[in-house]
């Protein structure tokens, strides 16, 4: 199908807005319009056969891109992981790991908070030393340096 650039700038706005008179205020200038006839020029173009079909194929690539779930990311770093113990690659292993535990909502990039915590004792902890000492079984040393410097900390806080 052939549009212009700026019907083509709308198509793509409207997929991004959602709102057909915002998406034709990006695409064409406006300046000495009255909303009214913003809207009216915005209802034509989503009427004109054209414009509908295009939109209706980008809002169809843009719902396969959204279609990743949690569960498919969660299943892609699983494999990643896998692969990464494979290749002995312990620091992809790790971040695997981790990205799986971000995805399921077991670790927070910041979080606030005032008094003083038990970190050692939380349940989320538990769930990443656990997942990370797991990934780093086939690799001992490793796994005792970790180990070590683990003890160490939940020790002073403990």
């Amino acid at each position: 199908m052939n549009l212009t650039p700026k019907q083509e700038a709308f198509c793509l706005a409207y997929i991004e807005t959602g709102n057909a008179t915002a998406a034709y205020r990006q695409a064409y200038s406006c300046e000495n319009m009255k909303p009214e006839t913003e809207n009216r020029k915005a209802k034509e173009l989503t009427d004109n056969g054209k414009i509908s079909a295009r939109i209706s194929e980008l809002q169809k690539t843009h719902q396969k891109r959204h279609n990743v779930t949690v569960d498919s990311l969660v299943a892609d770093l699983e494999a990643v992981s896998k692969l990464a113990v494979e290749k002995a690659q312990c620091s992809a292993a790790v971040n695997a790991i981790m990205g799986q535990a971000k995805l399921l909502g077991k670790l927070t990039d910041k979080v606030q908070h005032s008094g003083t915590i038990d970190f050692s004792t939380s349940h989320e902890w538990a769930v990443v030393r656990a997942t990370v000492l797991l990934a780093l079984k086939p690799y001992p040393s490793a796994l005792k340096a970790v180990s070590d410097s683990l003890r160490t900390l939940e020790s002073r806080n403990g």
